[in-house]
């Protein structure tokens, strides 16, 4: 080979190494963008996770630990949404985070922001990057954002048979212990208003009118004193006064019968009751099925939950063997308010088949309750922790309690909602 030909093939492998060379870039390149972007967008996630655990462990909390507006600045609400928030690592180490009580524009309500970092920001640990550090790249960062906001709720899929009377204003006789509310009398075979009479404005969705609101009731003890379908309603409707009542069976029917009523006390029958839904009212007074569910079968609501007491100024249950053996303390249960303006007035006419105008009194139109016989419209829904029995009524106090939210259902404003649902909105 002469001189030249040699040249030629050195020049050659020269050319291979600058090849190499520019390749090991691009590769580099690639690698970065590949392996450290998926760091990014996988730690991205994990920090979107940690601010929506925080935003709804926050919410809760303060839909039912601490319902003063706006939170302490280190009280349960804090603490549950910046625990729950920490609890989530981002890229195997603990982000951190803020916590704030803003609502995004547009939404109104009770909020909880949360806000996590993993970038540097507010003494957090950015990302680190692997092959970006040959890019003179040290490293990255993520943050996200999440708010939640305590919204009211119009349903419940785990009511109990028990439907109690609603709150009035009492104009015939005040001073009467207990009182009663009397509206309609039965006269000469119908239903006549009473002059003066007592007054009761349902609950709507501008409203509480003048029924059960949180700000006032609260935690109030109250007794569920058993009511007879079978009775006059002319003038036993006084406070606490309870009918019980059959449920969805979630087949178009309604369960039925002493087993049926002992069972739904102590359980979820799983078929969600909404606000201005009609149920049919039991045969009886049910006493010897309300025992059972409420206190001496095994598996009744005292017996699942023996420790639990209510803690009175704290408005919450303590001693309670949640969250090991329930999300909640299962002596807290959704109990219907009925309208007993409609329903004494059904009770004195004996007429189960004119539409009722709440707030007003009877219609024009047709009506029928849903499983023939007697029924009451439910107006609201409130949580109730069962004491326990004092003869055959049930003591205990209301609460708040999880409920849904069924769209096309009437809802209840006025701090009447005692159902409350869990909304993240951001």
């Amino acid at each position: 080979m002469t001189n030249v030909g040699r040249l030629l093939a050195g020049d050659e492998r020269g050319a291979v190494l600058v090849q190499v060379a520019i390749a090991i870039l691009v590769l580099t390149a690639m690698a970065t963008f590949v392996v450290d972007h998926g760091v990014l967008w996988v730690s991205r996630g994990q920090a979107q996770n940690a601010a929506d655990a925080g935003a709804l462990s926050g919410a809760i909390a303060r839909a039912y630990d601490e319902l003063t507006d706006p939170p302490a600045s280190n009280g349960k609400t804090f603490s549950s949404a910046m625990g729950a928030a920490l609890a989530n690592n981002v890229w195997t180490t603990a982000p951190t985070a803020q916590v704030s009580w803003a609502c995004p524009a547009g939404v109104a309500g009770s909020c909880v922001r949360v806000d996590v970092y993993r970038n540097g920001e507010l003494g957090s640990t950015p990302l680190p990057t692997i092959f970006g550090k040959l890019l003179n790249i040290p490293s990255q960062g993520v943050r996200a954002t999440a708010t939640a906001r305590v919204a009211t709720g119009n349903a419940s899929n785990c009511m109990r048979p028990f439907a109690v009377a609603d709150k009035w204003i009492d104009n015939v006789s005040p001073a009467l212990n207990p009182r009663k509310f009397e509206r309609w009398q039965t006269q000469g075979g119908h239903a006549v208003q009473l002059n003066p009479k007592d007054v009761y404005v349902p609950p709507s969705s501008g409203s509480a009118g003048t029924g059960y609101t949180v700000a006032a009731d609260l935690g109030a003890p109250v007794t569920l004193k058993r009511g007879n379908p079978n009775q006059t309603a002319d003038s036993n409707v006084e406070p606490g006064w309870t009918l019980p009542v059959r449920l969805p069976d979630g087949n178009g029917g309604y369960l039925s019968g002493a087993a049926d009523y002992s069972a739904a006390i102590k359980y979820c029958v799983g078929n969600p009751v909404t606000l201005g839904q009609y149920l049919p009212t039991e045969d009886g007074v049910m006493s010897g099925p309300t025992s059972q569910g409420v206190s001496t079968d095994a598996d009744s609501l005292i017996n699942r939950d023996s420790g639990a007491t209510w803690n009175t100024p704290a408005n919450s249950v303590e001693g309670t063997c949640a969250p090991a053996c329930a999300p909640m303390s299962p002596r807290i249960v959704p109990i219907a308010v009925f309208d007993m303006d409609e329903y004494q007035w059904r009770k004195a006419e004996n007429n189960w088949t004119t539409a009722w105008e709440p707030g007003v009194g009877p219609g024009t139109g047709a009506f029928s309750c849903p499983a023939g016989g007697s029924c009451i419209r439910v107006v609201n829904i409130l949580g109730f922790f069962v004491d326990g029995m004092s003869g055959n009524d049930v003591v205990g106090h209301l609460a708040s309690y999880p409920g849904e939210f069924v769209l096309n259902a009437p809802t209840v404003g006025g701090g009447a909602a005692f159902l409350k649902t869990i909304q993240l909105v951001r």
